[in-house]
């Protein structure tokens, strides 16, 4: 029997390369599937690492507010009629995301039109020193004495060591109240 040399080694060829193929690629892709398992592994440790073990930054700043004789925004005075309501407590808060600070803050009234006037010589003000966290709040008695529109101004002052004087923070509030 004789058998022909090319068909001998086309087969054994075929079966040979068939039978490395298919070991080959099952190492290809166990070699793929475990590579990306490990790039997953690791995004997911630096993903957790970063969202629980980092700690948020936070940019110091200082707030302030104001609330309602009840500590409320709820029956904040829109209008008042002299003589008979105009006098009213309000609620004024401080909020110190700082290191310590001497702060000050000034009350003032005018009569609602233009910019606010933080530099305003007349006005009432009241002071203390707040820890890194800390929240001041003190209630103030307001009395509106002039017809029309009024505006109620908080403006909050920081003691600067640096110039030995108050600085204005650029932080205020104010409430606009029409008399009659």
């Amino acid at each position: 029997m004789k058998i022909h040399p090319i068909k001998f080694m086309e087969k054994k060829i075929r079966r040979t390369s068939e039978d490395a193929k298919s070991i080959s690629q099952r190492r290809e892709e166990k070699t793929i599937f475990v590579s990306i398992l490990v790039a997953l592994v690791i995004m997911g440790v630096l993903l957790v690492k970063l969202t629980f073990f980092t700690p948020v930054e936070t940019e110091p700043f200082s707030a302030i507010y104001y609330l309602d004789s009840e500590k409320q925004t709820t029956n904040l005075p829109k209008t008042v009629v002299l003589g008979d309501n105009s006098t009213f407590s309000l609620w004024v808060g401080v909020e110190n995301h700082n290191d310590r600070m001497e702060y000050e803050v000034r009350s003032m009234i005018d009569d609602g039109r233009g910019h606010v006037d933080t530099n305003s010589r007349e006005y009432e003000s009241n002071q203390t020193v707040l820890e890194d966290g800390g929240i001041w709040e003190f209630q103030i008695d307001i009395s509106i004495k002039q017809l029309g529109q009024n505006r109620v101004i908080f403006s909050l002052w920081f003691f600067n060591q640096t110039i030995n004087d108050w600085a204005d923070t650029g932080n205020w509030v104010n409430l606009s109240i029409e008399a009659s």
